[in-house]
């Protein structure tokens, strides 16, 4: 039997690998890539880095560029507008339904996470953040809210991400999910609502006080 990586392997690999550059912001928002660059760059063949850029396109992270390569999705005022209009509406009954489902190994999961201090980087911030929500989510046990979930939750990481990075926001807090989850189905909707709020309004102090908002690649176009 070959101890090669299969093709299926390499392409999970070249996916894994993409897709955190993309999450955490390494590769800016509206930066281009091509195959040939990202097969250097990993040390993987063309197949499999192909494979991993038609899947992220799927994830709606990049856009293809006919004759040019794939453009990593841009971040737009417009779009962190509709992230929060959209994230306002799901995540309070996702935390209201995982309040009523959560069994006993979801709830030792959340408790065994740090949750992050003032002092804390933001890249713990973000990563709280995200592991916390992909519990709540799994302990809401409902497909159709899952699969929306996935899809705001690329643009969410990647906002935070450029939002914690900022001094403007160095004193923001995380959510402490473990209180949240303790709390009555309505006062956890209420909890989740009033931070999506508090989310929101941190972001937008963001944008207009950052002193050079192209060093974090979000544009104004509509």
């Amino acid at each position: 039997m070959s101890d090669q990586p299969s093709t299926t392997s390499l392409v999970d690999r070249a996916y894994d690998l993409l897709r955190r550059e993309i999450l955490e912001c390494t590769l800016a928002p509206g930066s281009q890539v091509t195959e040939r660059g990202l097969a250097a760059e990993y040390g993987l063949g063309l197949s499999a880095v192909r494979g991993a850029l038609v899947r992220l396109t799927a994830d709606n992270l990049l856009t293809a560029i006919p004759r040019v390569g794939y453009q990593v999705a841009p971040i737009t005022l417009r779009g962190i507008i509709q992230f929060f209009e959209a994230w306002e509406i799901l995540g309070p009954p996702i935390l209201r339904l995982a309040v009523t489902r959560m069994t006993d190994e979801h709830r030792a999961q959340i408790t065994a996470l740090q949750v992050p201090g003032a002092q804390s980087s933001g890249e713990e911030m973000v990563a709280y953040a995200t592991k916390t929500w992909a519990v709540v989510v799994a302990a809401a046990d409902n497909v159709i809210l899952s699969d929306l979930y996935r899809r705001l939750a690329g643009d969410m990481q990647r906002i935070f991400t450029l939002v914690w990075k900022s001094e403007t926001l160095s004193a923001i807090q995380v959510l402490g999910m473990s209180a949240a989850l303790s709390a009555t189905p309505d006062e956890a909707e209420e909890l989740a609502l009033s931070f999506i709020r508090e989310s929101r309004a941190r972001v937008t102090e963001w944008l207009l006080t950052a002193t050079s908002l192209a060093s974090h690649s979000v544009s104004f176009q509509f």
